[in-house]
């Protein structure tokens, strides 16, 4: 079954909508039993295609695998260790001690690179959404649905390594939380730390926002 915001590829292609077999989308809501929207956008985050689509021609992508494989490997084996020996053979007379320090020295930068974004730790802006969803229970139903999706969305791309990230989809998502808040009639507890909240994520991404008239 599948749900919101999953990734999917299209198995075959959609020729009077100019899609083609393999082509990644985003589905964005479900329409009915098996059948679904789905969102298609290019590199700068602008949509292309929206299509209602079944299951049946949609095929999930998958990011990480079943199982992770063992990294222990004997590396001096014998008899008939041939991975082992054969790891002993080909490093025999290389540079092993620099060779782990460029590995270890990659894996850092690659850590560092996660875990910030723009000077600001993940983990800060992942706090300001848990702030964003408990305000959000408290709108009317009527809107809360499309408030707890774009507030999902946003969370999907902070998760994403920086350079993966589609900063025009962050940044629609985000206008339509703050333009969301206007729409709210009665009081809301917290409602102004709702929107210092979508503002301050916006300002961690260096993504530009501005306040809806009226706020």
């Amino acid at each position: 079954m599948l749900k919101n915001l999953d990734i999917v590829a299209l198995k075959n292609p959609s020729l009077e909508h100019n899609l083609l077999a393999g082509q990644v989308g985003t589905i964005v809501e479900i329409l009915a039993l098996e059948v679904y929207e789905v969102e298609f956008s290019d590199d700068d985050g602008q949509t292309y295609a929206m299509q209602a689509l079944p299951a049946h021609q949609l095929l999930k992508l998958h990011y990480k695998p079943l199982k992770t494989m063992s990294n222990n490997i004997n590396q001096f084996g014998k008899g008939d260790n041939v991975a082992g020996d054969k790891i002993q053979n080909d490093f025999k007379g290389a540079n092993i001690g620099n060779f782990a320090k460029e590995v270890k020295d990659n894996a850092s930068q690659q850590a560092s690179n996660f875990t910030q974004t723009s000077g600001a730790n993940i983990s800060e802006i992942l706090q300001l959404i848990v702030n964003l969803r408990q305000t959000a229970a408290q709108f009317p139903p009527e809107i809360r649905d499309d408030i707890i999706i774009d507030i999902d969305d946003v969370e999907v791309e902070i998760q994403k390594p920086e350079k993966e990230r589609n900063l025009p989809k962050l940044k629609k998502r985000l206008l339509a939380l703050l333009t969301a808040a206007t729409l709210v009639a009665g009081p809301i507890a917290g409602m102004t730390d709702f929107t210092n909240n979508v503002m301050e994520i916006g300002s961690k991404l260096n993504i530009e926002l501005k306040l809806p008239s009226g706020k």
